[in-house]
């Protein structure tokens, strides 16, 4: 292998020599990820024969400026068959291929068979990009993959980071222990030698504490501006079962994408838990009231209570139907909601108020199988300089149908002082 620069540190070998499929690396910023990238896709494509890979950043623009360069520089040019500068894209002699790539446009990214694929940036990648077109590209030549990023609160690439904290055998969905094809490594900004402690010195008395944290220190932070303040995954997340001999509470949000349906169960000390959740993308009504019935039919009688969004009480269907229609038609008879619809501060204030009140108090837990009330809950964000909900990401239904049985089972109440409401 004729490379140029192959200087790796500590970090950077640990992760070069691992030998497990799917590689998530979470490192400060100037930590060397690209230079982890670079030899990585060196190692594939002077090794062995036939190899297409792909480094894929945020934006192609992005992967140009990261990479490209530096890729063609590490390269012994009597090697190189053809470069194309337009498409990013370098043929060698032994017939491998590489391509650098931007997420952007992923429509663009599909129907091909990687050997290996450098994910960069990984933390302003969107979920899909990842799940639906590029994790497929890997299956027909059983394909590796190395993420890389910096935290960017606890998004996708803090899901993958935990696939690789589970440890080296982990059941699979027979209950059988098996190698583990996930590894996952954490390196603050320090642990590269090539970065004076006075730079990062300087950084931390120039950045407030959660941004040092989470851009040197490699710590995944609560994003700022965020909706529901209270929610802590240490403090709420666990597991909390469903209990067959208490009420069922379901909060309603009748948005066509998703669906949201949030199951709840208020406990005997008056604390709530989520227990479930029926989320449901490009659905309708009867689809989600058919899913309610088939999964609590046998409690329907006595035990249920649906909280819907007041608007579920117009009537829109083709056959002049509301959504609670369809919901009473499926046998779910118990409804409470408001006439008008609740302001959005008061809803969120009340669900802020159960998972965790001025005085320290936790009503509310989650239990952990509920993944996207969780992300809702963490990532639904105002927008900037507003009170106003960033609805362009698409994650506050789940927390809206959360919000529409709180605001009714425990509103907040308004405040009195001398002769004065607040």
């Amino acid at each position: 292998m004729a490379l140029r620069s192959l200087t790796l540190h500590r970090g950077q070998t640990e992760v070069y020599n691992s030998d497990h499929r799917f590689k998530v690396v979470v490192a400060g910023r100037r930590w060397g990820k690209t230079q982890l990238s670079k030899i990585t896709i060196l190692k594939q494509i002077l090794s062995k024969k036939k190899q297409l890979v792909w480094y894929v950043a945020p934006t192609y623009g992005m992967a140009r400026s990261i990479l490209w360069d530096e890729l063609k520089g590490a390269i012994d040019r009597r090697k190189i068959v053809r470069i194309n500068e337009t498409r990013m894209s370098i043929e060698l002699s032994n017939g491998s291929k590489v391509e650098l790539k931007g997420a952007d446009k992923p429509d663009t990214l599909r129907g091909v068979g990687l050997h290996l694929l450098i994910l960069d940036e990984a933390q302003d990648i969107k979920e899909d990009t990842w799940k639906k077109v590029l994790r497929p590209t890997l299956a027909q030549t059983r394909g590796d993959a190395v993420i890389i990023g910096t935290p960017k609160a606890f998004n996708w690439l803090h899901d993958v980071y935990v696939l690789g904290q589970r440890g080296n055998f982990v059941r699979n969905s027979k209950g059988k222990w098996v190698r583990n094809k996930w590894k996952s490594w954490q390196f603050p900004t320090i642990t590269s030698p090539f970065i004076p402690v006075e730079e990062i010195e300087m950084a931390r008395s120039d950045m407030d504490e959660k941004s040092f944290k989470q851009e040197f220190e490699a710590s995944f932070e609560t994003m700022a501006g965020r909706v529901y303040y209270s929610f802590e995954r240490k403090l709420h997340v666990g597991k909390y079962s469903f209990n067959p001999k208490l009420p069922i509470w379901i909060g309603q949000d009748f948005n066509i994408d998703p669906m949201s349906s949030v199951i709840m169960q208020p406990q005997p000390n008056g604390d709530i838990w989520i227990v479930d959740e029926v989320i449901l993308n490009g659905s309708n009504s009867e689809e989600t009231a058919n899913e309610l019935a088939r999964r609590y039919f046998r409690y329907m009688d006595d035990k249920i209570t649906i909280y819907p969004d007041p608007a579920g009480a117009n009537r829109s269907h083709a056959r002049g139907e509301s959504d609670l229609d369809i919901l009473r038609e499926a046998g779910f008879k118990r409804m409470r909601y408001k006439k008008q619809h609740p302001k959005v501060a008061d809803r969120v204030n009340a669900v802020n108020r159960v998972l965790k009140s001025a005085d320290g108090k936790i009503r509310m837990k989650i239990d952990e199988r509920c993944k996207h009330t969780i992300k809702s809950l963490e990532q639904t964000i105002y927008k900037p300089g507003s009170r106003e909900v960033d609805k362009s990401a698409g994650l506050e239904h789940a927390a809206d149908a959360l919000g529409y049985c709180i605001d009714i089972e425990r509103p907040n109440k308004q405040i009195t002082i001398a002769g004065m409401s607040i």
